[in-house]
């Protein structure tokens, strides 16, 4: 954190401790040899210098983690903007270029120029997630509240990841309750949620393995469930699930890409949504992610 070991809070603080212990301990039995009330008065003078002195560094060492802090919220945020516009460039001349100029080009220069916007999307969802989490470290990351038909927002991110799907040899079974009622939240940002979910059971899966996408009412909240039959997580390692930046072992093994900030950005999302997130996993066997949000 640009800080030595000697100035971190833990430190300081476990150091003001060991202090005032041995200074009070001090203070007693110098007391029941004086009876002297300025001997008294001179050793709490310097019990609460001590504490002033070291709970300032504290302080300051804690202002100097918070500057750096936020002065690397600032650069990602300004980094993500720049990088936006080049991407967004790329993708506007490509799609022309596809779309106008196609007939000239042979079967070989088309494969590249649809690589080069595969890459694209995949460099543009990256910037995207470095200016979510940049937002949420700097409390200025909002959701809406819109009406959420979630059914069909659940349905297309199935069809937006179908070429995953095939590509990793995965099922997808939906199961829907009867009369699913339409829910509060945020449209756009729930699909990122949905899409961090459903991509990561795909992904993370087994060759032939099967994802169940399951939604269902209950009382005042929709539930919706993704479970796969993966891999799973660790359970030493289930804590650390929605930290920034974590990946397993194993999901780092498989070289499946990513920047471990997805499930960190969904959680935000849905409890800013005033909903809920938790997920239960068994290593090799699979795992089930929940959200809930309200419904109107």
């Amino acid at each position: 954190m640009g800080v030595s070991v000697y100035q971190t809070p833990a430190f300081m603080l476990l150091t003001l401790g060991f202090i005032i212990v041995f200074i009070m301990t001090a203070v007693f039995f110098v007391s029941r040899e004086f009876v002297s009330i300025e001997i008294l008065i001179i050793a709490e003078a310097v019990v609460v210098s001590f504490i002033l002195i070291i709970g300032n560094t504290i302080i300051g060492s804690m202002e100097k983690l918070a500057r750096v802090n936020k002065f690397k919220s600032e650069f990602i945020s300004i980094v993500s903007h720049q990088l936006k516009t080049p991407l967004t460039g790329i993708s506007w001349d490509m799609e022309f270029l596809m779309s106008k100029h196609s007939d000239g080009l042979n079967s070989k220069q088309i494969e590249i120029l649809k690589n080069i916007e595969a890459l694209n999307v995949i460099m543009a969802k990256m910037v995207n997630d470095l200016l979510d989490v940049a937002r949420i470290d700097q409390n200025n990351f909002f959701t809406r509240k819109d009406e959420i038909d979630i059914v069909s927002v659940v349905k297309k991110v199935i069809e937006k990841n179908k070429a995953l799907t095939l590509k990793n040899k995965v099922n997808i079974d939906l199961l829907v309750d009867d009369n699913m009622p339409k829910i509060i939240g945020d449209e756009k940002r729930t699909e990122v949620v949905l899409d961090n979910f459903i991509s990561n059971a795909i992904k993370y899966n087994k060759e032939n393995g099967k994802v169940i996408i399951k939604m269902q009412k209950d009382n005042r909240r929709a539930i919706i469930s993704v479970k796969d039959t993966g891999i799973g997580i660790p359970e030493n390692e289930q804590d650390r699930v929605f930290e920034k930046f974590y990946r397993s072992k194993e999901a780092a093994s498989r070289e499946t890409g990513g920047t471990g900030l997805g499930l960190y950005i969904a959680k935000n999302i849905i409890e800013r949504s005033e909903g809920k997130v938790w997920f239960r996993s068994v290593e090799n066997e699979g795992t089930e992610f929940h959200f809930s949000l309200p419904i109107i």
